[in-house]
């Protein structure tokens, strides 16, 4: 799965549901970075340690707000080691963290250019 950082579309549905408001979009934008922030210190922390099911409350998290915000490539990832944290087993655990950071990088500068 690749493509711009924020879906677009995704993006424009949020913007309509908080019926425009400009104010209120920046300060969920300014709640996800902050958020998000702290979910990749999360699975960064969590990958430090030998328990896989530490790293499915971050994971979890940040792909939820992840898809909702429209950062669909960064909500994949984070389902995927969701879903092989609850299975016990994530393979090739330094690489998918750091793609999953470098992802959010991505998001944060196409959230705040």
């Amino acid at each position: 799965m690749s493509g711009p950082a924020i879906d677009p579309d995704a993006f424009a549905r949020l913007a309509d549901i908080t019926g425009d408001d400009p104010v209120f979009l920046a300060e969920l934008v300014d709640t996800y970075l902050e958020d998000g922030a702290a979910q990749v210190a999360g699975i960064r922390a969590a990958a430090g340690t030998d328990d896989p099911a530490a790293l499915v409350r971050p994971a979890h998290t940040l792909k939820s707000s992840s898809a909702s915000i429209g950062a669909m490539l960064l909500a994949e990832q984070c389902r995927l080691l969701e879903a092989d944290a609850r299975a016990g087993a994530v393979s090739d655990l330094p690489t998918r963290v750091e793609a999953i950071a470098t992802e959010f990088e991505a998001v944060r500068a196409a959230l705040r250019p």
